[in-house]
């Protein structure tokens, strides 16, 4: 086995697999969802949590403050197919919105699309911006557990783009032990052949 080819074999393990995408939300069709209306199938509704997940990720509504049962998403006057929320009197005040992955860990986010008054963007409990009115998210975030975007009267995001954030490249213990093991298979065959 050339030399070559054991250091592209390391570079292959090392690097990990990345996968990106974006969130459309185009599982969600209905107008509203939670508040006695039913849940999309990507949905969970956790006490006064709304969860939709897709694509490995999961974006959730926290409405502390609103009424038993009555966060919900969506509205009329909103395009179906984003991801759209109040606050005030239909969330109650305080509510917000995280984006996570399925299961924690760590991701990038490329950008997104929103249509807000005025929401303020926060990365691992640490404010990055604020936006307001209609825009696309265009800072890149990278290594990240949690986006929060706080609410205002009106807010609405769509095409969220994210990527799991590559793995870790292995100790060097492990990086030894997988190149002598790669060297003694190629010894092997050099001594067969």
């Amino acid at each position: 086995m050339k030399f070559k080819t054991i250091l592209a074999a390391v570079a292959l393990v090392a690097a990990g697999s990345a996968s990106a995408t974006v969130l459309n939300f185009d599982g969600l069709t209905e107008m509203m969802y939670g508040d006695g209306f039913a849940l999309a199938d990507s949905m969970t509704y956790s006490g006064l949590n709304l969860t939709y997940v897709e694509s490995g990720f999961q974006v959730t509504l926290n409405a502390p403050n609103a009424d038993a049962g009555a966060a919900h998403i969506g509205d009329g006057t909103y395009e179906p197919q984003t991801y759209n929320w109040h606050d005030g009197m239909e969330n109650g005040a305080g509510s917000f919105v995280t984006l996570s992955r399925v299961g924690g860990g760590k991701f990038d986010l490329k950008g997104f699309d929103y249509y807000t008054d005025a929401s303020d963007v926060s990365a691992d409990g640490t404010w990055v911006g604020s936006i307001q009115d209609a825009g696309t998210w265009t800072t890149a975030l990278t290594g990240i557990t949690a986006l929060r975007l706080s609410s205002g009267a009106f807010n609405q995001i769509d095409n969220v783009d994210v990527e799991a954030a590559a793995s870790a490249v292995p100790l060097p213990g492990t990086l030894a032990l997988m190149l002598g093991g790669l060297a003694a298979g190629g010894l092997a065959r050099r001594r067969r052949g």
